[in-house]
């Protein structure tokens, strides 16, 4: 296999530039009539990213309320609950919508960029492992889930959905955005749905999950990945080769207010996964006119490196039919795999880090 290192787009991080911020009461204040138009571009676009959820929810309930769209909106509703069954079958990948100008202004915004280690075969299936979480995974929702930095240029014939939470389809209108970037739930029935569309259809997940977005912490990449096997397996079942993915930046986009373990704030955190599946960590970042308080993230530069396939019969050193593995060999060969994609994790850090992460305050870390 052919080894090489490519990016999609390179935006300059600096440019445009703009005058110095004014600071009143501590808070650093944009200067707004100097921003030149492709800056307020960026801002606006990230900014609708943020606002697509809580939208949603909004247009739901005046759709339901008025007259004229109500029993639309209703029959909308009751063929989501009882009929649609795109999230568990891959989507509804839409061009259109994975091409919309505003995420091209999101990317430039940060910039976000991919950065290529190694070709990946389109006759094969692949599940790609994405980390960190961080607070939202923005490089996923761009990278994987728009084409903004134009993943499908970059790799060829590898139609790749990114996998989400269930419960995220139970939010109407926001669900139908989502299923047209290609998005679905995250489920091994979902995952052997996809590779059964044939060669080359491939699923990402977001491994750390809720727990991992609690140590989504600025300088630091730690990863909740020591007992994530049951993708691995799921890989080994499927004769599927698995792609670890590191994003250098993403836990650098939102200033996380740190709720140490045992603490209320972490019990609380807690809770809520138990409860509901997720949980979202306090953070801070900036504002629409301001660059201290808010909810918008930080221009912070994500570069998000899809590393070489760990090949299961490569790692194991021979082939195998996975129907003909007792449990005990199944087990042994899961292991194995997991750890030989754990150092492809530690290795691409080592190379990385310097370069995309300087001003770290610990190295990569395996938590619970």
């Amino acid at each position: 296999m052919t080894t090489s290192t490519t990016s999609a787009k390179h935006y300059p991080p600096h440019e445009p530039t703009v005058p110095p911020a004014a600071s009143v009461a501590g808070i650093k204040i944009a200067p707004v009539l100097s921003i030149p138009l492709q800056r307020r571009l960026q801002t606006l676009g990230t900014l609708l990213w943020l606002l697509l959820l809580p939208t949603s929810i909004v247009l739901t309930l005046v759709l339901l309320y008025l007259p004229s769209t109500r029993i639309a909106m209703v029959a909308y509703i009751i063929w989501v609950l009882y009929w649609d069954t795109a999230p568990e079958t891959g989507g509804r990948k839409w061009g259109w919508v994975r091409n919309w100008v505003m995420w091209k202004w999101m990317a430039a915004y940060f910039p976000i960029e991919i950065r290529k280690e190694g070709e990946l075969d389109p006759s094969r299936n692949y599940l790609m492992g994405y980390h960190p979480h961080g607070v939202v995974s923005i490089g996923a929702w761009i990278n994987i889930g728009t084409e903004a930095t134009g993943f499908s240029s970059i790799f060829p014939g590898i139609n790749l959905r990114l996998l989400t939470l269930v419960s995220n389809f139970n939010i109407f209108l926001f669900r139908d955005i989502i299923l047209w970037l290609g998005v679905a739930g995250v489920s091994r029935r979902s995952i052997e749905n996809i590779f059964a569309h044939g060669p080359g259809h491939s699923a990402a997940i977001v491994v750390g999950g809720a727990q991992e977005c609690l140590y989504a912490k600025p300088g630091t990449m730690d990863l909740v990945l020591k007992k994530r096997l049951g993708f691995i397996k799921v890989a080994v079942l499927n004769k599927a080769l698995l792609v670890p993915i590191m994003s250098f930046g993403e836990n650098e986009a939102f200033d996380l207010i740190v709720t140490h373990p045992g603490s209320f704030g972490w019990k609380v955190q807690q809770w809520c996964k138990s409860v509901w599946g997720w949980t979202m960590p306090a953070f801070n970042a900036r504002g629409v006119f301001n660059y201290s308080v808010g909810l918008l993230p930080h221009r912070q530069r994500i570069v998000t490196v899809f590393n070489k396939p760990v090949d299961p019969e490569e790692v194991v050193g021979r082939k195998f039919d996975p129907k003909e593995l007792s449990s005990d060999e199944l087990q042994a060969i899961v292991q194995q795999v997991h750890a030989a994609y754990v150092k492809r994790l530690t290795d691409c850090w080592d190379k990385y880090k310097d370069e995309l992460c300087p001003n770290r305050v610990k190295e990569l870390d395996m938590v619970e």
